[in-house]
């Protein structure tokens, strides 16, 4: 009887604590989705829920006449930033001349930050900018906060700009400051930050409710539109009601279709399309099985040192690890390795630790892991074979493998030049590989979308280590580049604005030619230098000298060019515009994955100025940035967009497949090409070879050893 009453107790128990949800049956996951603009919110207003840090989604959303195409990320749980392309069907872009019957477009930035979380009797609270920096045409300041009720999301807040456009009070904080009181609702050519305009003028109440019917995949949603359209300075709507009402069907976590009923008589389609890349779902290949030699056969191969060479270098191509050298000592083994399959450090010195614990003599005490990439050897393990041991067997940890351990650079004394086994290298080495590419502008007044596609040829040819010519070619296969038929009227040199000429002539091209020489002459002191071919419009020769000190978080770089415009054709004839460009560089790594770069010098324009670029990592390895430049150009003289910006995300490859790859897919976005803070491209910069090789950045993926 008492062992019957205790079970019954504890079955209680354990139905309280239960975290299980009937919500975790249904098949398909119904959550927060994106509004009409981008960023995470109802229909036309926002909410203050937010997309799972490390997240990306594409959206699209078309009405009549206003159509959205916008991408937004999630760099931290509390924020997301949207970049967004509008289009307006009922206005023209331009006169008929200047861009035919093409629509007006827009481009703008939003932003929403997360100011408390939602608790049990208090909602989430976000603030939030639409349209920052804009040409003001959608331009609204907000704060909301949302509640979570049963199934219900039941959103109010305070709107200004256009959503403020009902009106429904003065600004509350002008009692703050006057400034407040009065907002500028003029639209202009954009890129400023009308900082004086945020929450001013009249304010009005944002209200919306949603409703989750997740057995079937449904979120319904209904909200009371304040934008007011019928009264738009900018493009007047017809209203026949200030509801708006509609519905997204999911169906899947990464996909999910919509349906509104607008303003009363319009319909609105969209869909939203979401990646998460927290964290990597997939199961990967193990590490390769080495049986480990018996004592007798490993002591002969110590004997023989010819045959644990032989052995280890096939071992470990099969890992698709490459020996640039050995030494094996009497109590320790020196490898010297390269691989373009691993992404991180830790697990290529894991992974060549295995297989060379298996085939070394028992007397062996201490395992050496010199890696490299490129040519340059960028990081050392000092590893203790015992410990190593031991956690391979589930008797010791990483933590413990790292305390017995040592983390080193000696980058100016590679050891691939004095180790025992050097492999034989035929000079020189040709790799190529083509494939299918595409290039394009985005925006233009000719057209949207205008585009090539492209075959793209890389090749290389290593004359000697650290000595190579790298070039790159393209074939046209198809493209809508005649169509081009503005030519850029900027009042600065044509660095960058003469773009349609380089697509339209240079439609086969030498993208590319130069030779490239590389070389540590200090320790943690690394130079790049090149001639030649640069990019796609300049040519010219300098060098790039990094300084990155192996147990420090910052990274100090520069770069300095003598450079001259190439001709449209991109062969090897030059235009007469040739000048001196250079920057002096900081990169420092904070918490949390953050990273910055800070650079300050000459630009291809001649202006002088500074970019700060701000991104986070992901354990993952996916990347989230933006960046921003601003020069001695005065805005005016600049253009549209007042001053350079932009934002990027880097995907690894790795995450779609069940093996490791070292690749990336990387996307950025540049609103404009302007000729103002327009940087040379740096093919192999120094920064893109050595970002991950120093002792924080090992030890940050140093759980990675065992995998």
């Amino acid at each position: 009887m008492l062992i019957k009453r205790l079970l019954f107790i504890s079955l209680v128990i354990t139905s309280f604590n239960a975290k299980t949800s009937i919500d975790d049956y249904f098949e398909k996951k119904v959550h927060p989705n994106s509004s009409n603009y981008g960023l995470t919110g109802i229909l036309e207003l926002p909410n203050a829920r937010f997309m799972q840090e490390a997240s990306l989604r594409f959206s699209f959303s078309s009405s009549f006449p206003n159509e959205y195409t916008s991408i937004t990320g999630s760099p931290f749980n509390w924020f997301e930033a949207n970049y967004r392309y509008a289009e307006v069907k009922n206005l023209k872009y331009g006169p008929s001349f200047y861009s035919g019957n093409q629509s007006w477009k827009d481009k703008g930035f939003d932003v929403k930050f997360r100011l408390l979380s939602e608790k049990y009797y208090f909602p989430s609270v976000a603030l939030g900018l639409r349209d920052l920096a804009g040409t003001g045409a959608f331009s609204s300041e907000y704060i909301v906060g949302t509640k979570a009720i049963g199934n219900f999301d039941i959103t109010l807040g305070l709107g200004w700009g256009s959503l403020g456009s009902e009106a429904t009070f003065g600004s509350p904080f002008k009692y703050i400051h006057d400034g407040f009181e009065k907002r500028n609702s003029n639209t202009g050519q954009g890129g400023s930050f009308n900082f004086k305009d945020w929450f001013s003028g009249d304010a009005a109440i944002l209200s919306g409710v949603e409703y989750d019917l997740k057995k079937y995949g449904l979120r319904f949603k209904l909200e009371y539109d304040t934008t007011n359209p019928d009264q738009s300075s900018f493009n007047p709507l017809p209203v026949k009601s200030r509801f708006n009402f509609g519905m997204s069907y999911f169906l899947a976590d990464s996909l999910n279709l919509g349906l509104a009923f607008e303003r009363g008589d319009q319909f609105r389609l969209s869909f939203n399309l979401t990646g998460d890349f927290l964290n990597d779902n997939l199961t990967k290949a193990k590490p390769k099985n080495v049986i480990k030699l018996s004592e007798e056969t490993a002591l002969r191969a110590k004997q023989d040192r010819g045959i644990f060479y032989r052995s280890l270098n096939m071992n470990l191509r099969q890992e698709e690890i490459y020996i640039q050298g050995a030494t094996y000592n009497d109590d320790s083994v020196e490898v010297v390795v390269a691989s373009s399959k691993y992404a991180k450090t830790s697990m290529l010195m894991g992974r060549t630790s295995r297989i060379v614990s298996a085939l070394a003599d028992k007397s062996v005490k201490e395992i050496k892991i010199d890696v490299m990439n490129g040519d340059f050897e960028v990081a050392t393990l000092e590893l203790d074979r015992e410990e190593f041991d031991k956690a391979l067997e589930y008797k010791s940890s990483v933590n413990e493998i790292l305390e017995s351990s040592k983390l080193i650079s000696n980058s100016n004394q590679p050891s691939y030049l004095t180790t025992e086994f050097q492999p034989t290298i035929n000079f020189p080495q040709i790799d190529w590989r083509f494939s299918p590419a595409v290039r394009h502008q985005i925006g233009g007044p000719e057209g949207f979308y205008l585009g090539q596609l492209w075959l793209r040829g890389d090749a290389s040819i290593k004359l000697r280590r650290g000595l190579t010519i790298h070039s790159t070619i393209g074939f046209d296969i198809y493209n809508t580049f005649n169509d081009f038929i503005n030519t850029s009227q900027s009042r600065l040199p044509h660095v960058r604005s003469d773009i349609q000429f380089y697509l339209d002539q240079g439609k086969n091209n030498i993208e590319k030619l130069k030779l490239e020489y590389m070389f540590s002459p200090r320790e943690n002191v690394f130079v790049r230098a090149d001639f030649g071919l640069l990019e796609q419009m300049f040519g010219g020769y300098g060098g790039e000298v990094l300084y990155r000190p192996f147990e420090k978080e910052f990274y100090i770089g520069f770069t300095l060019h003598r450079v001259k415009q190439r001709g449209y054709k991109q062969r090897f004839d030059f235009l007469e515009y040739a000048t001196d460009t250079g920057h002096l560089s900081l990169y420092y790594d904070f918490p949390y994955g953050i990273s910055s770069h800070f650079k300050i010098g000459r630009y291809l324009a001649k202006d002088k100025g500074f970019t700060l670029d701000l991104s986070r990592r992901f354990k993952t390895g996916f990347t989230i940035g933006a960046f921003a430049s601003k020069t001695n150009i005065p805005s005016e003289l600049f253009g549209e967009g007042s001053f350079d910006k932009g934002f990027y995300f880097s995907v690894p490859l790795d995450l779609f497949y069940t093996d490791y790859r070292a690749s990336n897919i990387s996307f950025g976005i540049h609103p404009l090409t302007k000729d103002g803070a327009a940087s040379l491209s740096h093919h192999n910069s120094l920064h893109s070879i050595l970002a991950d090789s120093n002792k924080s950045s090992i030890l940050r993926d140093w759980e990675d050893l065992l995998k």
